[in-house]
This record gives C-alpha cells, sequence and structure tokens, in this order.
C-alpha cells in the first residue's frame, strides 16, 4: 500500500512540476516580469535566458561541449530546487508527509535530469542516452522551443504545454533544420 502511496504522489508530482516548469520559464524567463523590475535575482534570470541562451542558440541549436563551470547559465541547481520547493511541500504536508518529501525530491529530480538532457542538447558530449527514444523527442522539442520561443516552454515534463496548448507544431522549415541538424524527424509527432 505504501509503495501505490508513494508512486501515486510521484505521479502527482511530476504533473503539478509540469505546470511549475511551464509557467517559471514562460512567465519569468521570457517576460519581464514586475519581479525582474524589483528583484536583480529574477532580472538576471531573465535576461540570462531570454537573451544571452536564445540569442546563442537560436542561430544554432549545439555546440562545442564546455569545461566544468562555463556551463552555469544552462544549468539548473538540484539542492537549490529541492530548498524553493519547501513551501509547496509544506502546504501538501497538510493533506500527506509522503507527498510533501515526494514533492522536494521530484524538485530535485526534475532539475537533475534538466541538467542532463538540457546540456546534451546545446553541449553534446554524447553521453549514453543520447540515442533513447525520449531523449530524441525531447530535443527535437526543445529546438522548436527555440525556432518559436513563445511555444515549448517544459524541457523535462512536457505536458503542460499540450493542456496549455502552448506545445509548438514542426513546420516544413523546423523539419528541414532538423535533419541538417543530424537530428532524427522520421518519428517526430505532431509534425507537419
Amino acid at each position: 500500500m505504501f509503495i501505490l502511496q508513494v508512486v501515486a504522489w510521484f505521479v502527482f508530482c511530476c504533473i503539478l512540476m509540469s505546470f511549475i516548469e511551464h509557467q517559471v520559464h514562460s512567465r519569468f524567463m521570457h517576460k519581464r516580469s514586475f519581479l525582474a523590475k524589483k528583484n536583480a535575482g529574477f532580472k538576471r534570470m531573465f535576461e540570462m535566458h531570454a537573451i544571452f541562451h536564445h540569442e546563442h542558440y537560436s542561430k544554432i541549436f549545439s555546440d562545442e561541449p564546455v569545461p566544468p563551470g562555463e556551463d552555469q547559465e544552462i544549468r539548473l541547481t538540484p539542492w537549490k530546487g529541492a530548498i524553493r520547493a519547501i513551501p509547496i511541500a509544506l502546504v501538501l504536508g497538510i493533506f500527506s508527509w509522503v507527498g510533501a518529501l515526494v514533492f522536494i525530491g521530484t524538485v530535485y529530480l526534475h532539475h537533475w535530469l534538466w541538467n542532463q538532457i538540457h546540456l546534451e542538447m546545446h553541449k553534446p558530449e554524447h553521453k549514453y542516452f543520447e540515442n533513447w527514444p525520449v531523449y530524441q523527442f525531447l530535443a527535437r522539442y526543445h529546438l522548436l522551443h527555440h525556432r518559436h520561443p513563445n511555444k515549448n516552454f517544459n524541457v523535462v515534463f512536457p505536458l503542460a504545454d499540450y493542456v496549455l496548448g502552448t506545445n509548438a507544431r514542426a513546420t516544413a522549415s523546423d523539419l528541414q533544420y532538423m535533419h541538417g541538424s543530424g537530428f532524427k524527424v522520421e518519428s517526430l509527432s505532431g509534425s507537419r
């Protein structure tokens, strides 16, 4: 029974994290929010993502790997994510202490996965998962975000994009770009 409870909370927390990722990415990383005008951290987040990251990777989706430490602007910090998850975990804790702990773990896992796949997308090191179908789908999905910055805000759990109608469909031009960039496009769902 306990295992089923953990699994159910994990599924719920992955869905919740999809919507959190979507809202943070769309509202704070792509729009100069009121918080960015008042807080240096939010201002830096917006500038580093919307201006620096998108300007650099709109021309080319991936380039050479970088030495450790020079990839900080395209990484998340898992332990900071877990700490930032505590307020939501406290609310979940009203209903279940298991749910609260699973949420903190899910946020940590999300940030860790985000670092693994996002870095491989933009600074490929040919990691063991680069040919896995789920990674290939997420890489194509994220490439479409760089071609259509107001779409495909999710990197790890893309459910919220589909529910909120912000998923991009690949155009013929997108498919041509993907093919020229070495992506396997024959299995791209939602294309054309």
